[in-house]
C-alpha cells in the first residue's frame, strides 16, 4: 500500500470520526431539548407548592410530595375523563384500522374496476376540506353531537394513512395471493389469513398514528361536545390549565379544603397544570414501547411504491 493511499485512509477516518462526533453531539442536545420540559413538568408536579409558586424548581423535585396528584386523581374529573379518551381511542382505532384496510386493500389491485377515479376522490378531499361549518352541520345532521360517535366517525379514515397501507399492500409478492385463490380461498380468506398477518409492522404503525391522532384530539371533542360527562382528557387539561385559579378558589372556599387539611399548601396553580398532564401521559407512554419498534420499518416500507 502506497504512502498517498494511507494517507488518504488516515484523512478520510478522521472526517469520519469527525462527522461522527458531531451527528453525537447534535442528537444528544435534541433529545436534552425534549427531555428537559417533561423533566420540568414533572418535578412541578411533585414539588412543595411554596417551590412550585415562587419559580423555584426546575429540572429536579424538590420537598416531594404527592398531595397534588391525589387532590387531581380524587377531587377532579380526571377518571371520568380518562374514561371518556380511552373510550373515544380504543374503538375509534377499531373502526378506522377496520375502513382503512378494507379500502386500501382492493385499491391497491390495478384490476380493480374504477382505481384511478377512487384514488383522485381520496387525492381531492386530502387537499381539499369543505370546512368546520360544513363538517359540524353534518354531526348535527345526524344525530350524534355529544356522543362518542362525534368524536370518532370525522376520523373513520384518514387518507395519508390510508395511502401508506395502500402502497405497502402493493409491496407485497402476488405470487402468495395467487397461490391462495389457486387453493380455493376468496378475497376476505386471503386478506385475513395471508395479508394482514404479513403486513404486521404497516398495521402496527397506522394503529399507533391513529390512536395518537384520537388521543390527542382537542378541539373537535370541544366542538362536538359540551356536556361536562363527555368531556374528554385533552378538554380536561384544557380547563385545568384555563381555569386552575377556579379550581383553587374553590378548595380554599368550599368543604374541600376542610377535608384535605394542612395538605393545601402544596396545591397550587402550577403544580395542578403539571400534576395533570402528567398523569394523562402516562398510559400513552406505556404503551408506545410496545409498537414503536414498528414505526420507523412500516413507514419506510409503505413509502416504497407512490
Amino acid at each position: 500500500m502506497t504512502g498517498s493511499r494511507i494517507r488518504k485512509l488516515k484523512l478520510k477516518s478522521t472526517s469520519e470520526r469527525a462527522f461522527t462526533i458531531a451527528a453525537y453531539i447534535i442528537m444528544t442536545a435534541l433529545a436534552l431539548i425534549c427531555i428537559f420540559p417533561c423533566l420540568h413538568v414533572f418535578s412541578k408536579s411533585i414539588s412543595g407548592g411554596n417551590l412550585v409558586a415562587t419559580g423555584q424548581i426546575y429540572f429536579t423535585p424538590k420537598a416531594i410530595q404527592f398531595e397534588t396528584m391525589e387532590y387531581i386523581l380524587e377531587k377532579t374529573e380526571f377518571f371520568n375523563c380518562l374514561k371518556n379518551t380511552l373510550i373515544v381511542t380504543v374503538l375509534g382505532t377499531a373502526i378506522s384500522m377496520f375502513t382503512t384496510i378494507t379500502t386500501a386493500y382492493p385499491l391497491s389491485k390495478p384490476k380493480m374496476p374504477g382505481r384511478k377515479l377512487f384514488v383522485m376522490l381520496y387525492v381531492i378531499s386530502m387537499v381539499f376540506f369543505g370546512g368546520i361549518v360544513p363538517a359540524y352541520m353534518v354531526v348535527n345532521t345526524l344525530g350524534i353531537l355529544d356522543t362518542y360517535w362525534a368524536i370518532i366517525l370525522p376520523f373513520a379514515i384518514v387518507q395519508f394513512n390510508m395511502f401508506v397501507m395502500k402502497s405497502y399492500f402493493e409491496g407485497l409478492p402476488e405470487s402468495i395471493e395467487e397461490a391462495a385463490q389457486i387453493d380455493g380461498a376468496s378475497d376476505v380468506q386471503t386478506l385475513v389469513r395471508i395479508v394482514i398477518p404479513m403486513s404486521k409492522p404497516v398495521i402496527a404503525t397506522v394503529s399507533l398514528l391513529y390512536a395518537v391522532n384520537y388521543w390527542n384530539n382537542y378541539f373537535h371533542a370541544m366542538m362536538y361536545t359540551n356536556s361536562s360527562s363527555m368531556r374528554t382528557l385533552q378538554v380536561y387539561l384544557y380547563d385545568i390549565i384555563n381555569n386552575g385559579q377556579a379550581f383553587l378558589e374553590s378548595l380554599y372556599s368550599g368543604s374541600l379544603g376542610t377535608n384535605l387539611g394542612n395538605s393545601m399548601v402544596n396545591i397550587t396553580t402550577d403544580g395542578m397544570v403539571a400534576a395533570a398532564v402528567t398523569l394523562s401521559i402516562i398510559p400513552i407512554i406505556a404503551v408506545y414501547p410496545f409498537v414503536q419498534r414498528y414505526l420507523i420499518k412500516g413507514i419506510t416500507l409503505g413509502s416504497v411504491k407512490g
